[in-house]
């Protein structure tokens, strides 16, 4: 009966002890399902990044029922770009050595910029062939490095007449070595083909105009910028109808010169500094101006280019959801078993949500009222009641 009791407060205490708090978060954003795709995305904005941590721990999505939505964040959407390009060729120069036919070829017009190539291209009228060749490239018809070894046929309407390079070649010459051409094989045409498809990462941006303020010190002016916390910053540029050229440091990490001249109708303008997706961790940076003796530029504002993320989830055919953020108690960034297939949903594409309003939770009006830690006070009453049980326990031992 004893060991039951104690069996009895333990598992009261662990329960107890391991309760879930309702988590609370300083800011709601509201968002209205839309579009007919099986996943949508929402794209952060400035305020949800000057609000959250900076690894990003502290935002979770909610459906109208108020469960949580995994996701995974996405920072950029992958384009393929394919390039083409022929080169004709003409031949300059054809001689036999020890029973090798050689074909010497170069550029049938001459390019003011370097030819890459993946592969050589031949037409030839003779049927019933298949040879190996060997070819070469060079940069003066004179020396001669060796591409590679391969095999060119035309056998009962099966074609091979074009050699893909293993790699991408810049000669402007180019050799063909035939052996055995017992049948002369020749080309009525040659070309060079680049053909490539890359992937071209494009990340996505965001650009805003955030608050500052300005104040002389001495022969520098100081400029405390907001708004830019935990943003990852491409450039920042300086807006200003003022006619100057003067040294600029951003931050104590950024130093340029910048200039906004005009002479003759003619005008000389930098007043960008780019930053190389820098990531701002304070409330405010300072951009400091050189002066030296002359008046200070009137600022008429900047504007901020900054790198943003998406979070991509299930469409949970709810009609509404709620993004929460804003809590310093959240420090594990979220984990769901979405991210693990993320290259196929990128793929299939998704319906871009618009946030509607972000809601700040109100903050108790006046320094009279009392925070309680009811936290606290729920330990210390499963504290009592421990206490109590083991009183009782201790009773029914003594009799």
């Amino acid at each position: 009966m004893i060991k039951r009791i104690i069996a009895s407060i333990v598992i009261f205490i662990t329960l107890s002890s391991t309760s879930v708090y309702a988590l609370d978060f300083s800011y709601n954003a509201s968002i209205d399902n839309s579009g007919d795709k099986r996943y949508k995305a929402i794209k952060l904005t400035s305020e949800i990044y000057n609000n959250i941590l900076g690894n990003m721990a502290d935002i979770v999505l909610y459906d109208k029922n108020n469960e949580p939505i995994p996701y995974f964040i996405n920072s950029f959407v992958e384009n393929e770009i394919e390039t083409k390009k022929n080169y004709e060729m003409k031949i300059i120069n054809s001689f036999v050595k020890d029973n090798y036919f050689y074909y010497d070829y170069t550029l049938e017009s001459p390019k003011n910029e370097d030819v890459t190539a993946t592969s050589i291209e031949v037409q030839t009228d003779k049927e019933s062939f298949a040879k190996e060749v060997e070819i070469f490239g060079g940069y003066d018809n004179v020396r001669w490095e060796k591409i590679q070894d391969d095999i060119l046929y035309n056998v009962d309407g099966n074609k091979k007449l074009e050699i893909s390079f293993d790699s991408v070649k810049k000669y402007t010459f180019y050799r063909f070595k035939i052996s055995n051409n017992l049948e002369k094989v020749s080309f009525s045409s040659v070309a060079l083909k680049y053909n490539q498809t890359l992937q071209k990462k494009e990340y996505f941006t965001d650009i805003i105009s955030p608050n500052f303020t300005t104040e002389e010190r001495g022969n520098t002016t100081v400029i405390n910028i907001e708004d830019l916390k935990n943003l990852k910053l491409s450039s920042i540029t300086l807006k200003t109808d003022s006619i100057f050229k003067r040294n600029v440091t951003f931050n104590g990490r950024a130093f340029k010169m910048l200039y906004n001249l005009d002479f003759e109708s003619t005008k000389y303008r930098d007043l960008t500094i780019q930053l190389d997706n820098y990531r701002v961790d304070n409330e405010k940076v300072e951009l400091l101006i050189e002066n030296k003796d002359d008046k200070p530029i009137k600022i008429l504002g900047f504007e901020a280019k900054c790198l943003v993320d998406e979070i991509v989830f299930g469409n949970s055919e709810s009609s509404t959801y709620t993004l929460k953020f804003g809590n310093s108690e959240i420090n594990i960034p979220k984990s769901y078993d979405i991210s693990n297939y993320k290259e196929q949903i990128l793929k299939e594409g998704y319906d871009v949500l618009s946030i509607k309003k972000i809601i700040e939770k109100q903050k108790p009006d006046g320094p009279t009222k009392t925070h309680y830690d009811y936290k606290l006070f729920f330990n210390i009453a499963v504290l009592v009641v421990a206490l109590v049980l083991g009183a009782i326990i201790l009773r029914k031992l003594k009799k």
